[in-house]
This record gives structure tokens, sequence and C-alpha cells, in this order.
């Protein structure tokens, strides 16, 4: 899916008045989608405040959250190291992609 169309999606789904939005919000008017699969998607952040170009997650079915990562660069930085450094012991903040034996990435086995 194209960003605007996941955009587009989360908003007509997200419920602005639900009162547990404000406690655990599913979705915030201000984040802007930049990757994601089968719904659950990964958002900076694009309001004013404390969290202002943060990476986020956010679960389908389950509250959103930060993931520490003050900007998408330092996040990509981080996952191209991890690529970079796929067959040797990496200890890094985000996981080692493992290459199977087509040749595809997958980062979650």
């Amino acid at each position: 899916m194209e960003i605007i169309e996941v955009l587009e999606i989360r908003m007509e789904l997200w419920e602005p008045d639900d009162p547990d939005q404000t406690e655990t919000p599913w979705w915030g008017t201000n984040w802007v989608p930049v990757s994601g699969a089968d719904g659950d998607d990964h958002f900076i952040d694009a309001g004013e405040g404390m969290w202002q170009n943060h990476l986020g997650d956010a679960a389908h079915d389950d509250q959103a959250y930060f993931l520490g990562w003050p900007t998408l660069g330092s996040w990509l930085h981080e996952v191209a190291e991890a690529m970079e450094h796929h067959d040797e012991s990496w200890f890094g903040a985000v996981s080692a992609p493992k290459i199977d034996d087509r040749g595809d990435i997958n980062w979650w086995d």
C-alpha cells in the first residue's frame, strides 16, 4: 500500500471521541505512516511536542507506542548497519536480518 492509502484507512477507522485514545492511542492525527504490512504500521509523529519526528509502531489491533528512535534517519542508519553485518555476530538495536535459501531477507526469524 501507498502511504496515502494507509493514512486514509487509519483515519477512517480512528475514533477520536473514544476516551481510550487519550491514554492508549491507536492512531494520531499527526502520524505519518512510513512502513508496514497487514495493518501494522511504523509512523513518524509530524506534530508538535515531545515526540515530534520520533518513530513509532501502530499495530492493527493494539495501542501504538514510540520505539525510542528520535528520527527516521537514525533508525534507517541502524537498519543499514544490521544489513551490512548480517552474517556476523550483530548486537545492534535492530536485529540482523536472516537470508533464506532463495536470497530473500527475513527480519523476523
